[in-house]
This record gives structure tokens, C-alpha cells and sequence, in this order.
């Protein structure tokens, strides 16, 4: 009876932890992206035009994997509005706007997947510790007949 119950856990045990890797591989695709955005929202702040009649571009930065991005590009990929390849103070405005935007939804998804991250690591641990404490049960209860037999 102890064989299946360990063999249960053991199995749920590896199915949790194949959830919590794929979901921890989750987790630093969307910091990644959070560390590119705001070194295009970095950009987009530095490259704004001191002057509210002068057009300037949006420029380019370098993201979290080492790749050079024009910021417009970065932008239309992530679904940002934006449709224009340089602006005025007032386009850059918005476009810090809609972009700082998306990074505050992001960054409230992600502390909502922390926290069920931090759930699915207690129940990897508590499989650990069950496994772990039927081991040492059925050590001790073999231990116990052994002893029983001299």
C-alpha cells in the first residue's frame, strides 16, 4: 500500500515540476520583455524633442538579449500604438503614455503569476516532504519487523 501511495506522489511530484519549469520559462520571457520595454521607453524619453514644433525620430536601443531595436519597430511587434516613425513633443507623449501603459499591465499580470509561481512551489515542496516522510515510515516499520525476526 505505502509502494502506491509513493508512486502517486512521485508521479505528481514530476508533474509539477514540469509545470513549474515550463511556467518559471514563462516567467523570464515576460521579465525580459519588461527589462526591453523600459529600455525603449528609456529611449523614447531620451529622444524627445526639447522643442514642441521639432520632429525628431524615436531611435533605437539595445534589449535584454543584446539585439539593437529601432523603437518604432519594437513598438508595432508588441501590438503598441504608434503610427508614425518620428514626432513632435506631443507624439512622443503619447507614445510614452501607451507603452508605460503596457508595461503596467504586464507587470500586474506578473505579480499575479508570482503568486500562483509561489503556490505551485509549496505543492512541489509538500510532494517532496510526503515522499520523503513515507520513506522514512517505511524504513522504520522495515527496521521494526527486521528487529522483530532477531
Amino acid at each position: 500500500m505505502g509502494e502506491l501511495a509513493l508512486l502517486h506522489i512521485i508521479g505528481r511530484f514530476n508533474y509539477l515540476e514540469k509545470q513549474l519549469r515550463a511556467e518559471f520559462g514563462d516567467m523570464q520571457k515576460r521579465t525580459d520583455w519588461l527589462n526591453t520595454s523600459n529600455s525603449a521607453l528609456a529611449a523614447l524619453r531620451a529622444n524627445r524633442p526639447d522643442d514642441e514644433n521639432a520632429t525628431k525620430d524615436y531611435g533605437t536601443f539595445v534589449d535584454a538579449h543584446g539585439k539593437t531595436w529601432r523603437v518604432v519597430d519594437f513598438l508595432r511587434d508588441n501590438g503598441i500604438p504608434n503610427d508614425k516613425d518620428a514626432g513632435n513633443q506631443s507624439d512622443f507623449d503619447a507614445t510614452i503614455s501607451n507603452l508605460k501603459a503596457r508595461i503596467d499591465t504586464e507587470n500586474s499580470e506578473s505579480q499575479i503569476l508570482l503568486i500562483h509561481l509561489q503556490s505551485l512551489m509549496d505543492k512541489v515542496n509538500q510532494c517532496a516532504e510526503l515522499a520523503s516522510n513515507l520513506l522514512s515510515k517505511d524504513g522504520k516499520a522495515k527496521d521494526n519487523i527486521l528487529g522483530n525476526i532477531r
